[in-house]
């Protein structure tokens, strides 16, 4: 076997049509382009064209190669038991090969590269190897091979990657699933690309927002979350996966200077979650998108509350309880009770993100300044991610307990409390208790490491997110 080639970026998808010889793989090709041509869509790639086979399980006497959009076909491989492996190739026909694979680099990256018989000859560097390094610079997005079954794992070897789908050739549906897998892949570009878009504005819009101590910044940011996983999710044959949109936006801030911030990455992370899981259960409608974005509003109300309730459990409670108490006594001020704040202050981030991701839907498509962002991802180079698997070290991200966001819901509940009789050991007891969660919540948050989340996607076979997740990483890069 050669040494291994130059691999795919994570950005294209790799199929495997699988089957053996006379196992219609170069039909079902041939049907895959024709149909992706009829929809208007660019198709690049050859038809290894079989002679006479002696026998069913036996390479043909001949192969004669055809490029997709033409319908000239050239001799590309005699039959000559004398040679190992047992064919010639033409050699006029291997310099148009190369010269093909030369002018796709000077072309736009194809959107579906289609190679018939990937199997023994490349192995052993011949066949379609030699302008593979070509191919692979020309990038493509998605790359179909056609496979015998028992080589898959040899042309992964050969290949440096695994292919992220494999389908039978002899497969009733073989067609179709090709055909729903390349309109996937699409799906997940755009949802990378909102995604991508999704962490920009975290990192502009919210950075600037939370830099000016703006008193309801989760609200704008929460509001603005709800709109964008609406416009992602418009038109997708399967809403729920918007549910990546808030995911490859987090990964993204994780490598932000600020990217160890705890409460901003559970928040981001969480509504996805929410968002997701609720036009997934309910479908996308009118009640499904309001009730997604009320639910996204309030979480972002919410979770301040609810860290704080998890680092200091009952005793946040009774110190607001212990403060109105004395307002009513010493100033006759009735305050409400704090169930009653936090859930007239929840409503309120509700109602306004509810109506921004109903807004979005009635337009259907962002508006202009947000279509700016979106387009931005969209003309922004591939380069390589290999910048985004740095991270903060510890020592930075232990500098969470030194923001005043960390210390001053604790000291001020700490005062409380000790002016309330409460004695010093439950105090320190408290505080303990805050340093030991927040510990926890740093550490799970360092585990943030976007490259790895899509290595690890795509190991389990789930490709979507890892490519959309990948796009996004790599146009990061691209502009640094």
């Amino acid at each position: 076997m050669p040494p291994p080639a130059i691999s795919l970026p994570p950005t294209s998808l790799l199929i495997a049509l699988t089957g053996g010889p006379g196992s219609s793989k170069t039909r079902v090709m041939a049907e895959l382009a024709t149909a992706q041509l009829a929809r208007g869509q660019r198709v690049e790639g050859v038809l290894s064209i079989a002679g006479n086979r002696q026998t069913p399980h036996q390479g043909a006497s001949e192969y004669w190669l055809r490029f997709i959009g033409s319908d000239i076909e050239v001799p590309w491989a005699m039959r000559d038991e004398a040679l190992t492996p047992p064919y010639f190739f033409e050699p006029g026909t291997a310099k148009k090969l190369h010269a093909w694979a030369e002018r796709l680099g000077s072309l736009p990256p194809p959107p579906l590269l289609l190679l018939d018989e990937f199997g023994k000859f490349e192995l052993r560097g011949l066949g379609l190897m030699p302008v593979w390094p070509l191919l692979v610079a020309a990038a493509p997005a998605v790359v179909v091979l056609t496979v015998r079954d028992d080589l898959v794992g040899n042309i992964e070897a050969l290949l440096g990657r695994k292919f992220d789908v494999c389908i039978p050739a002899q497969a009733p549906d073989a067609l179709d699933r090709l055909q729903r897998t390349c309109e996937d892949f699409g799906e997940w570009t755009r949802i990378g690309l909102f995604g991508g878009a999704s962490g920009g504005l975290e990192m502009t819009v919210g950075s600037a927002l939370h830099a000016a101590k703006f008193p309801v910044s989760g609200l704008v940011m929460s509001s603005l979350q709800a709109a964008m996983m609406v416009f992602a999710g418009t038109g997708l044959s399967q809403p729920g996966r918007v549910v990546w949109v808030p995911f490859i936006s987090g990964g993204l801030k994780a490598l932000s200077p600020a990217g160890n911030r705890v409460r901003p990455m559970i928040a981001i992370i969480m509504q996805g979650l929410l968002f997701g899981g609720t036009v997934q259960a309910l479908g996308w409608n009118f009640l499904a998108l309001g009730l997604g974005g009320a639910l996204v509003g309030a979480w972002a109300a919410l979770q301040g509350f609810l860290l704080q309730y998890l680092m200091m459990g009952n005793e946040l409670v009774r110190a607001y309880d212990t403060v109105v108490l004395w307002l009513a006594d010493r100033w006759q001020i009735t305050a409400p009770g704090l169930p009653w704040l936090v859930g007239a202050w929840a409503v309120l981030h509700a109602a306004v993100a509810a109506s921004a991701a109903l807004t979005a839907w009635h337009l259907r498509r962002p508006p202009a300044a947000l279509q700016r962002i979106i387009e931005k991802e969209t003309t922004r180079s591939p380069a390589s991610a290999t910048a985004a698997t740095e991270r903060p070290g510890w020592v930075r991200r232990l500098r969470e307990f030194g923001r005043w966001q960390f210390w001053l819901p604790l000291l001020v509940v700490a005062a409380i409390l000790l002016g309330s009789g409460r004695p010093w050991e439950s105090v320190a007891w408290l505080v303990l208790r805050c340093f030991a969660v927040g510990s926890v919540l740093i550490a799970l948050v360092s585990l943030l490491r976007p490259v790895r989340w899509a290595e690890a996607l795509r190991r389990r076979g789930w490709w979507g997110p890892a490519l959309a997740l990948s796009g996004a990483l790599e146009r990061r890069d691209a502009t640094k």
